[in-house]
């Protein structure tokens, strides 16, 4: 991030809040015009059972702020523990941007997602913060921008961070099973998809109705499937099915 001004941060404030504005009208017509239930008996096909998933089967409630910091493990080094500021929120996900980064490498976490945890977290288990790959300035200079960084923030309370919840023990995906999934190319998007392969603990991810492009394998208790009905009940936008040929993008 660098340094900011206040108005700058204002400004991109009310941009992430109008822009989500614009997903939930989005996504009051897109699932007007897609039901799973219309879907599901003209394939003929199943959603896969809730005991597949990690989810519960009552999703979060995220009570998160735009603008509020947490600390969260930086995703392109796992090993470090950054402070991010929440700069989107979507149902139970939440847009997080890496202070000291920029907004090329914004990331999405569910509320319940041991990757966050409340700001001191770091510091109780004996840690330090560090600043994230890609650090915008000098490394010596990390010291000072944290005092900055955290100094009048609003810190998100330790009360809204959710316990992730357990994997399932084994994986009960079968071929053919409908659920939903984050498109991890444009993963602010969820989507209806199937399972298409099923190898040990994995499960291969196909989009209904896009091109290959955007399927992908994942563990079978990914944080980014979620069960048929998933978007209903947190207020995401469920993209409709593709017609097959068209890009995303």
């Amino acid at each position: 991030m660098g340094r900011i001004s206040a108005t700058k941060d204002s400004k991109e404030s009310r941009k992430e809040k109008s822009g989500r504005n614009r997903l939930s009208n989005n996504s009051l017509k897109n699932n007007a015009h897609f039901n799973w239930d219309d879907y599901l008996k003209e394939s003929g096909e199943v959603p896969a059972p809730l005991h597949c998933f990690r989810q519960p089967r009552i999703p979060p409630s995220n009570e998160f702020k735009i603008n509020m910091k947490l600390e969260a493990q930086d995703p392109r080094n796992v090993t470090s523990i950054c402070i991010a500021t929440v700069v989107g929120i979507t149902g139970a996900r939440l847009r997080l941007r890496l202070d000291g980064s920029d907004n090329k490498n914004d990331f999405w976490r569910l509320v319940d997602s041991s990757d966050i945890q409340p700001i001191g977290t770091c510091e109780k288990n004996s840690g330090m913060l560090q600043p994230p790959l890609g650090f915008r300035m000098n490394a010596s200079s990390w010291p000072m921008f944290l005092l900055r960084t955290l100094n009048g923030a609003e810190m998100a309370p330790a009360s809204i961070f959710k316990k992730e919840p357990p994997s399932p023990q084994h994986n009960h995906f079968k071929v053919g099973m409908k659920l939903e999934a984050v498109d991890r190319k444009n993963p602010h998007l969820i989507c209806p998809a199937t399972i298409s392969e099923v190898k040990g603990e994995d499960i291969f991810i196909t989009f209904d109705g896009w091109r290959g492009a955007f399927d992908y394998w994942c563990k079978y208790d990914s944080s980014d499937i979620f069960p048929v009905g998933w978007c209903s009940l947190t207020g995401d936008s469920l993209q409709p099915p593709g017609n097959r040929g068209k890009s995303l993008h």
